[in-house]
């Protein structure tokens, strides 16, 4: 059983003890969180969704008794939702699967999970190597540990192709909410690092002018656009890291600029679209001259230092140094998303309207 694997988790000093014995294996991973909540029929209507990103497991996370207080539908893990890097060289990425189980056992992380419907999304620290994408060489050994932890079963789309993107749609016609999850993981070029001249700007990395850039595969980007030629009221989109922001030196759509301008491209062909990313550590919203918003929120339990944010000329709203996490509530008399930050003791940080 899992708990002959992890040692008990005894809060101390703000940080749980480090797990002890053999990592959780895969097998063991599949059903570790226990008994969770399934997903709501496709014909139910949903007018809240919680999203949040960037979760220390070994850590106290209060702010998921907060997330449950506002009766979200469902929430959206956005990506780094364990801190897994395994630089062990072994394939079966025994740090990765130890950080999972470590989860699995986190109070407030199990409890809230037993009761709310999760959608998890990775990022970087969940995919197995900061910053790493396509060039990681154990990326299909991690797929296998992420669709175990998170209960995806072989009848579910993710289970056969390359890469965890997927979407979902709720409600009745006229009430119709897609959320669309794109993985930028799995097929993404490897990120071009700056000069030692340029370490002036804040981060490590450049935009790349090679021709052959990739966030996402080729049947990945097909899949989108069907997706998106679906028919729906409302979209949320979703990307572990920022697709509207271009102006910092670390991860984000604009390192590759070809592929950020066919993104663009294809959302700019929807005025019922929303995005959310994470990825950050600290919140804030954008919007484009399309009138296209992006909301960032995060971190769950690891906010940045207070020096830490960049500005960038699409930003809306100050960013916030906290924890924090994400909601859309959608007004559907109204036929308004009402996009909010929440900080852990409730209060409401951000907010930005979109009308669709």
């Amino acid at each position: 059983m899992l708990f002959l694997f992890m040692i008990s988790l005894g809060w101390a000093g703000g940080r749980a003890a480090l797990p002890e014995g053999p990592p959780p294996t895969v097998d063991e991973l599949r059903g570790a969180r226990g008994d969770v909540p399934a997903l709501p029929p496709e014909d139910t209507l949903v007018t809240r969704i919680a999203f949040g990103s960037c979760l220390g497991q070994g850590e106290p996370a209060p702010i998921f008794e907060t997330i449950r207080a506002r009766e979200p539908r469902m929430m959206v893990m956005l990506g780094d939702n364990v801190y897994g890097d395994d630089k062990t060289g072994d394939p079966s990425l025994p740090m990765l699967r130890a950080a999972y189980g470590q989860l699995a056992q986190n109070p407030y992380f199990r409890s809230f999970s037993a009761s709310v419907p999760v959608v998890p999304m990775w990022d970087d620290h969940d995919f197995g190597l900061n910053d790493a994408g396509g060039e990681f060489p154990f990326k299909k050994q991690s797929e296998r540990i992420f669709e175990a932890f998170w209960g995806i079963g072989e009848d579910d789309p993710r289970a056969s192709r390359d890469g965890v993107y997927t979407s979902y749609t709720f409600g009745p016609i006229g009430q119709r909410i897609q959320l669309i999850l794109v993985d930028t993981r799995m097929h993404r070029s490897k990120l071009q690092r700056m000069g030692w001249g340029q370490f002036w700007r804040k981060g490590r990395y450049k935009a790349t002018h090679d021709p052959h850039q990739a966030v996402l595969s080729r049947e990945q980007w097909r899949w989108l656009e069907a997706e998106l030629n679906k028919p729906a009221d409302l979209r949320i989109v979703v990307s572990s890291i920022q697709i509207l922001p271009t102006r910092s030196g670390w991860e984000h759509w604009g390192q590759f600029p070809m592929e950020r301008a066919k993104m663009m491209d294809l959302l700019h062909r929807r005025d019922n679209l929303i995005v959310v990313s994470g990825d950050r550590h600290w919140a804030s919203m954008y919007r484009d001259d399309f009138g296209m918003l992006e909301m960032t929120t995060t971190s769950l339990n690891r906010p940045a230092r207070p020096t830490y944010p960049e500005r960038d000329t699409l930003q809306i709203r100050k960013p916030i140094i906290a924890t924090n996490f994400g909601e859309i509530e959608v007004d559907w008399e109204q036929r308004t998303a009402h996009a909010r930050v929440i900080t852990e003791d409730g209060e409401v940080a951000l907010a930005e309207d979109f009308v669709f």
